[in-house]
């Protein structure tokens, strides 16, 4: 029998930064790191990710996604992982960077007729920052980007106006808020 799996997932560095997914039993880690990489906004085109039980390199993964969806782990049904109630895992993103996502199964629950799944039902109250450049301006516009200026060697809070204007040679990343 199908069932809908809840759990909330946050970032370990983070932890007010969370959401909380739907995922029915029979859909896979495929699909799972395939909605965790929308919604905290990793890319889709690059970087591997893992499953974890327990720490992330201390004790067994579940097996590598790659951003094609492929890999050990990614046809891996949710039903079949073992879990209960309560059991935490961690999902890594981006071998390189390790970005590590507390996992936490808080209920197991039938489906819902006409839902489409995985889906996200909870998040975090934003807490949203103002663009630097708007704000010296006298503007208040929300940032969006993170951007690491190399002419001013520091990073920059822009909004999405500021980030064509502002950065031709930075390295930026999308806020997820």
């Amino acid at each position: 029998m199908t069932q809908t799996y809840q759990f909330k997932v946050a970032l370990n560095t983070r932890r007010d930064l969370w959401r909380c997914i739907e995922i029915k039993s029979d859909q896979t880690l495929r699909d799972f790191d395939y909605i965790l990489r929308d919604v905290f906004h990793h890319d889709h085109d690059d970087h591997l990710s893992e499953f974890f039980r327990g720490r992330p390199w201390h004790s067994e993964g579940f097996g590598e996604i790659t951003p094609a969806g492929e890999g050990k782990g990614a046809d891996k049904q949710i039903s079949t992982l073992g879990l209960s109630t309560g059991d935490r895992m961690m999902y890594v993103y981006d071998f390189g960077d390790d970005i590590q996502h507390n996992v936490t199964l808080e209920k197991i629950t039938g489906l819902k007729k006409g839902v489409e799944y995985p889906r996200v039902i909870a998040k975090n109250k934003p807490k949203y920052r103002n663009c630097e450049k708007c704000l010296n301006h006298g503007k208040k516009r929300r940032a969006v980007w993170l951007c690491f200026s190399h002419v001013e060697e520091k990073e920059l809070l822009l909004c999405h106006k500021c980030l064509y204007k502002e950065c031709d040679d930075c390295y930026c990343r999308k806020i997820v808020y």
